[in-house]
């Protein structure tokens, strides 16, 4: 059951979503001005969460009638919104890309599986920063989970484990720093999939 404090992040966050085609002050600050009306309202009735988001209204009712209010047509700004060039990547997408990225180094030795590597984390990372599924702290912190900590780990693994005179390394430390890779990127990414709107 969600709390009180997911019930109004998720509602703003959906009226963030649904107000994509407003100039971003106009948006920051509708997005503000309902926080603050929220809030006042919890302080005077507490446990009446849903009722207050009810009370407010849709979403998507909000962002007609801002996009009404600034002169533009609600119709015409709904249909930019969901104009054909302008798809989203499914939520799955940069998921799939950054556990890809977790694995495929490991499976042979070259340069081609390290660069595949990391183009599937960078196109990860973008296409998770481009989309409107997370809040931007969600997106730092699945980012740093999924790229940041592998990126720190396999730089940690080639500078400080790998011996000098080019004999490897351990093999029980090496498959134990790829386990570990793993399991955070996956980590991350489960993070992002729990946190995800749609």
């Amino acid at each position: 059951m969600k709390t009180d404090e997911t019930l109004v992040r998720d509602y703003l966050a959906a009226v963030e979503r649904e107000t994509s085609m407003l100039p971003p002050a106009a948006r920051q600050e509708l997005i503000a001005d309902l926080g603050e009306h929220i809030e006042v309202s919890l302080a005077e009735r507490p446990s009446s969460t849903r009722e207050i988001l009810d009370e407010i209204g849709d979403p998507r009712a909000i962002a007609a009638t801002a996009f009404q209010e600034l002169g533009g047509d609600a119709g015409a700004a709904g249909a930019a919104a969901r104009k054909p060039g302008r798809r989203r990547s499914p939520v799955w997408l940069p998921l799939v890309l950054l556990l890809v990225s977790a694995v495929v180094p490991y499976l042979g030795q070259g340069v081609v599986l390290d660069w595949i590597a990391c183009a599937c984390m960078v196109s990860g990372v973008v296409i998770i920063f481009r989309a409107r599924y997370w809040t931007l702290a969600e997106k730092w912190t699945g980012v740093a989970v999924t790229f940041i900590v592998p990126v720190v780990m396999r730089v940690g693994w080639y500078v400080f484990v790998l011996p000098d005179d080019g004999s490897g390394a351990d093999p029980a430390l090496r498959w134990t720093v790829v386990a570990l890779t793993f399991v955070v990127t996956l980590a991350g990414t489960g993070y992002l999939w729990r946190t995800r709107r749609p």
